[in-house]
């Protein structure tokens, strides 16, 4: 009889499961998994703090479209991917936690690190397990991949003692390797009745759009997409995890689907709106969906279809399956006086804009911060922009473009929000497309969570670049809290000009200080040069935030 130990085992069903890269710091409870791992060539990126590693997984899946998966060891290993389950579950990404737990004759006799998770995470994802038979390991790891990926993809944990981690099964004892079901295979198709009620309005419609979200990325309809909007002239809109799906510089490319003034200026002339697997709510508020206009919405989830939306079809179904019936059925056309519409409110938002865009004064403008970056991205289409911070997210999220699927990563993309986000999506796109540059935008309070990181990129050869707009303080609350209790000094809210990009030059990386408009390009340049992680410390005018 052949025996195989059950952390090989475990690398074994990663690699089938189409992992690629598993995030995570070395714990001995988990060792076993990590040693598995490398014997089935998925290479272990080890990280300074578990959040980064969850961040990593979720950045992996939002760049790829595919699994991430990252590990924690047992106990405060595993609590420390807690803010990563939580962010994958608002946003529905399909990430794999691996957690550690203590040897069976351990557990409730205070020993090191034991701890029972199963309970705290089983809140938060989509769907736990805890193995204590390794003969079940390859129908438990098979379910959890596929939770992951299936349906509304999401979180899902998977935990194992350490005793039966650390064991041999016998082979003979184990069930056929089966393959995991593709994602997007065996695709949900609407029902004909309604997509022909669907095909009508959209027919008849003068100026219709589409809004697409998160859920037309995991379906990897970036292909249904564009053939739909290309056969009906229709603009479309996107946002979130679709951002980047077709790029911002599409013809028919009508702006962000969040709360912004192209999108807002644009509802009120609108006769038809098709959504596209996304929800409202913080970034996208239901009430500017309820204009009385016909809606068409396509969710995989037939709880989501009518939530927060008064819908007219509702097409349940993937998005990229039901994307190709709409095309199927629609008439090709051309709306030129309606895109013409569209693109001057496009026109009018950015000539408001101007004077900051333009802005040579110093401490510098944040739009013209992102303005130097937006050129440069223009030029270079295979520029990935991983965007945290509370401002520099507000402000990324809507100047930065999108140039390709999986190359827009930014904290607002859920409603969860957590800062910190920025480190773990940079070093995830860049392991993914080691061709493309990738820029890091944060702000400085959120840079703070993950500085140390930049010595995971050392390590790890991953050549990202960060561009710090530090306006010293933390400048979302400040205008949205402070100035209620004007007067008052602000309570922990200004931060120092630090000189972060001396902590990364430290860490073996390459740092630049700028203070002048003009040489923010060309510090760009420079750090891209330096075949380095990077880090490009730019001072901004405090007194400036968002105004949308």
């Amino acid at each position: 009889m052949t025996q195989v130990k059950a952390g090989s085992l475990a690398g074994e069903l990663l690699k089938n499961a189409g992992v690629s890269y598993l995030f995570g710091i070395p714990g001995g409870h988990v060792y076993p998994l990590m040693e598995g791992c490398k014997e089935a060539g998925i290479p272990f990126i080890g990280v300074r703090n578990e959040m980064n590693a969850a961040f990593a997984a979720e950045g992996w899946a939002l760049t790829t479209g595919k699994l991430g998966a990252c590990t924690g060891t047992a106990g405060p290993g595993v609590t420390n991917l807690i803010t990563g389950m939580g962010n994958a579950k608002c946003g529905g990404y399909p990430v794999l936690y691996l957690g550690g737990r203590a040897k069976l004759a351990e557990f409730d006799v205070n020993q090191l690190q034991d701890f029972e998770t199963l309970p705290v995470v089983s809140s938060i994802c989509k769907y736990s397990k805890a193995v204590y038979d390794p003969a079940r390991l390859p129908e438990y790891m098979q379910r959890c991949a596929t939770m992951a990926i299936s349906g509304r993809p999401g979180p899902v944990y998977f935990e194992m003692a350490r005793n039966y981690m650390e064991g041999e099964i016998e082979t003979d004892e184990l069930p056929k390797l089966l393959p995991i079901l593709a994602q997007g295979e065996g695709r949900t198709k609407a029902d004909p009745a309604a997509v022909a009620k669907a095909v009508e309005l959209i027919d008849k419609a003068e100026r219709p759009i589409v809004m697409a979200g998160g859920g037309a990325w995991w379906s990897q309809a970036q292909d249904a997409l564009k053939a739909f909007v290309e056969k009906t002239g229709v603009p479309f809109y996107t946002r979130n995890a679709a951002r980047g799906m077709i790029s911002d510089f599409h013809p028919l490319y009508g702006g962000l689907a969040y709360n912004h003034p192209v999108l807002l200026n644009t509802l009120p002339m609108v006769d038809l709106i098709v959504i596209v697997g996304t929800r409202p709510g913080y970034t996208l508020h239901p009430q500017h969906l309820a204009t009385g206009v016909p809606i068409i919405r396509i969710d995989i989830d037939p709880a989501e279809i009518t939530s927060m939306v008064d819908v007219t079809v509702p097409l349940v179904g993937d998005a990229r399956a039901v994307l190709e019936q709409l095309t199927e059925g629609c008439a090709e056309a051309k709306r030129d006086t309606w895109l013409a519409a569209v693109n001057e409110v496009k026109s009018n938002v950015m000539m408001s804009a101007m004077p900051g865009l333009m802005c040579e004064d110093t401490p510098i403008h944040p739009m013209r911060l992102l303005f130097e970056l937006y050129q440069y991205a223009a030029i270079n289409n295979d520029t990935i922009f991983c965007i945290d911070g509370g401002d520099a997210a507000t402000w990324g999220s809507a100047v930065l473009p999108a140039t390709g699927p999986g190359q827009h990563l930014s904290l607002g993309a859920t409603c969860f929000g957590p800062l910190g986000v920025g480190m773990g999506y940079a070093m995830a796109s860049k392991l993914a497309h080691p061709e493309k540059t990738v820029i890091m935008f944060t702000g400085d309070g959120a840079f703070g969570y993950n500085v140390m990181e930049y010595d995971t990129c050392i390590r790890y050869g991953i050549n990202i670049i960060t561009v710090i707009l530090n306006d010293k303080q933390w400048g979302m609350i400040l205008r949205s809290e402070a100035k209620k209790t004007e007067g008052l000094d602000p309570i922990g809210l200004q931060l120092r000009e630090t000189h972060y990009e001396e902590i990364v030059t430290a860490l073996g990386g390459y740092g630049e200080f700028v203070t002048d408009p003009n040489e923010i390009g060309p510090a760009l340049q420079r750090a891209i040069e330096s075949g380095v992680p990077a880090c490009i410390n730019v001072m901004t005018d405090p007194q400036y935030g968002p105004n949308f």
